[in-house]
């Protein structure tokens, strides 16, 4: 999928965690100047069974500035490397949109977004690595200091 001058995709997502900031600060970092970087956030509603269903909106706003921050905390750091920094955002299930969208390279945090969405959710990472047409990089979580 690399294009015809040898310039790569690297596609990141973004959820607003920090492990997934580590792994945007990780991309930027691996990509060579005329590489673009892909910042990625998808945004889909829980869907729950009608009986428990309550006034429900489907606001992608926070979704949406949380990726507009994202390409702000980081422009200069990718402008001063020589990489292309674009945002696509997706009302899709965040797994889906990291598969479907073109890319060489695919690079999420381990852990984003943990407690209840998370196992609603399941591991984003984990479904990915296993289902994902090209290389994936799974930046890992901080780890505890003992």
């Amino acid at each position: 999928m690399t294009n015809n001058a040898g310039k790569r995709r690297i596609l990141v997502g973004v959820d607003g965690s920090p492990n997934s900031q580590k792994a945007v600060d990780w991309a930027i970092s691996f990509a060579h100047a005329g590489d673009t970087v892909i910042l990625l956030s998808a945004w889909s509603p829980i869907v729950v069974p009608a009986d428990m269903a309550m006034s429900y909106t489907f606001d992608d706003t926070a979704a949406r500035e949380t990726l507009d921050k994202e390409n702000k905390r980081v422009s200069q750091n990718a402008a001063n490397r020589g990489v292309s920094l674009a945002s696509h955002f997706e009302n899709n299930d965040p797994r889906n949109a990291l598969l479907s969208t073109a890319a060489d390279l695919v690079v999420i945090g381990s852990r984003g977004h943990g407690g209840v969405m998370g196992l609603l959710l399941g591991s984003v990472a984990d479904y990915v690595a296993r289902h994902s047409k090209v290389p994936v990089v799974i930046v890992p979580a901080d780890q505890p200091k003992h």
